[in-house]
């Protein structure tokens, strides 16, 4: 298994709206084939700063998403809140 590991700077006072977006198209992630779950989670020290988590069966499920329509539709809803592009990498448990 492997986690995807999205970080996302949201627009200064933007951070409900993305997070009403995201809780509306969640279901294109937790639903995708390969897909265990995801999970947002805000930051503390700078609440503009999300990270995303999704646990994958592997890199292959995630970048099958990502040639899907659905994956457009998760797109579009939480783009326009975005400050730039994500930071996207993928991790795996080593101990």
């Amino acid at each position: 298994m492997v986690r995807e590991i999205a970080v996302f700077e949201v627009q200064e006072g933007q951070g409900e709206n993305f997070v009403e977006a995201y809780n509306g198209v969640a279901h294109v992630l937790n639903g995708a084939k390969g897909s265990h779950g995801a999970t947002l989670h805000r930051g503390i020290e700078n609440p503009s700063l999300f990270t995303l988590i999704v646990e994958w069966d592997s890199v292959d499920a995630h970048t099958a998403l990502t040639k899907e329509p659905e994956f457009k539709e998760f797109g579009d809803a939480v783009g326009p809140f975005l400050a730039g592009r994500p930071e996207v990498g993928h991790v795996e448990a080593v101990g």
